[in-house]
């Protein structure tokens, strides 16, 4: 009987330093860039983790007036994209699967519509999207990048909310009908108490999308409305490359 105790007690100490040890080795990127911006410049190119550290790179950083700018615009980015994607997004999910449409599978047409445009790269509506930005005077604007984001993020909000939805009896929702409840408050009583588990889930992945966005927000902001990854981006500079202020803006 001890023996057997010994074996489960060494194999449970096994898996959890094998699972200890993957976790460190995932975690590790993260706890030397937050490391790293205790360092001086000159010794964040040397690596090392042992060293003295110092609070004058994160000084520097926040004394930069050109960072809270930077942040105020990520701040407001995420804040307006996320609540508008939200409010675009779960009706259209809620017409997808509870709404009556014309023809019986347009439902199923409209919503692979919405999927396909996910994997749909920036990239690659770069150029048009830059010119009608340029006609309509809407770069170097914050709104201009915020439609943009809205854009993008719609179809995330109507892909995970359309799940939910789908997975609620239509029965209730039925006997709201009988009982006089119009569309919007059937949507807005029944369907989004239930499932805000689901509508949560899908605000926080578009405010983490918005706030690591870089591309759209490269090349269709100047320096007054630009975010935090075009700020970041620049301590890569002709000079060299400064790793911890750029660990330092990283970690706050």
């Amino acid at each position: 009987m001890g023996t057997i105790r010994t074996r489960h007690f060494i194999r449970k100490l096994f898996l959890g330093l094998v699972i200890w040890a993957i976790a460190l080795l995932y975690f590790f990127p993260i706890l030397y860039m937050f490391l790293s911006g205790f360092k001086t410049e000159a010794q964040a190119v040397m690596p090392a983790i042992f060293f003295k550290p110092t609070l004058s790179t994160y000084k520097k950083v926040l004394s930069d007036p050109t960072m809270h700018q930077y942040l105020r615009n990520s701040l407001f980015q995420v804040f307006f994209g996320t609540v508008i994607s939200l409010a675009l997004g779960i009706p259209a999910a809620f017409a997808l699967v509870f709404g009556r449409l014309k023809k019986r599978d347009s439902a199923g047409k409209y919503y692979l519509w919405f999927i396909t445009t996910i994997l749909l790269p920036p990239v690659a509506v770069l150029i048009p999207l830059f010119t009608w930005y340029q006609q309509f005077r809407l770069i170097n604007t914050p709104f201009g990048v915020l439609a943009a984001y809205v854009g993008f993020h719609i179809p995330i909000v109507v892909w995970m909310v359309h799940s939910f939805f789908s997975d609620l009896p239509k029965e209730i929702f039925e006997a709201a009908e009988i009982d006089g409840c119009t569309k919007f408050q059937r949507m807005t009583r029944i369907a989004i108490p239930l499932a805000r588990t689901g509508i949560i889930s899908a605000g926080l992945l578009v405010a983490v999308f918005i706030w690591n966005e870089f591309f759209l927000g490269f090349n269709l902001t100047g320096n007054p409305t630009a975010t935090l990854p075009v700020y970041m981006s620049r301590f890569r500079e002709q000079q060299g490359q400064f790793v911890a202020q750029l660990c330092a803006s990283s970690t706050i």
